[in-house]
């Protein structure tokens, strides 16, 4: 790109005194992104965001592909009460008592609910938030434990 900028700036490109003019240092300026590193990175890691669906296994493959953590999603736990006729709430939860038979209903701890065991092999925990706020949709509730 430089190379290129100066072949089209060649007549532009210095001044009499021999420095390189104000048009071609504001023309190097703007090519400068597609030539740097970082921001060639950058541009990369913006795409695969945009691109992301909001499928679970593509979000955790694309966070593990940027951070390099560990991500061991753990799936919505089954709670299990006990429900009888009586319309006690403070019935015991999460027991079943086997001697007076009372049937159990399944209930999920909130819809949408996701909790994710995230080990960061050193890679820095706000860098991976953000990147988490960027890719999990606004809908889903998660919750994670670092490991």
């Amino acid at each position: 790109m430089p190379k290129l900028v100066a072949h089209y700036l060649r007549e532009f490109s210095f001044r009499d005194d021999g420095e390189p003019s104000i048009i071609y240092k504001f023309v190097f300026c703007l090519c400068l992104p597609f030539v740097s590193n970082t921001f060639y990175k950058a541009r990369l890691i913006a795409l695969a965001i945009a691109e992301c669906t909001n499928s679970e296994e593509q979000i955790l493959r694309l966070l593990a592909k940027l951070s390099g953590a560990t991500i061991t999603p753990e799936s919505t736990t089954d709670y299990m009460m006990t429900y009888d006729s009586s319309g006690d709430a403070t019935q015991t939860d999460f027991a079943f008592d086997s001697s007076n038979d009372t049937p159990l209903v399944s209930f999920y701890n909130s819809a949408n609910f996701v909790q994710l065991n995230v080990n960061l092999n050193g890679f820095d925990q706000t860098e991976f938030d953000a990147y988490l706020s960027l890719l999990i949709p606004f809908y889903i509730n998660y919750q994670i434990n670092y490991i």
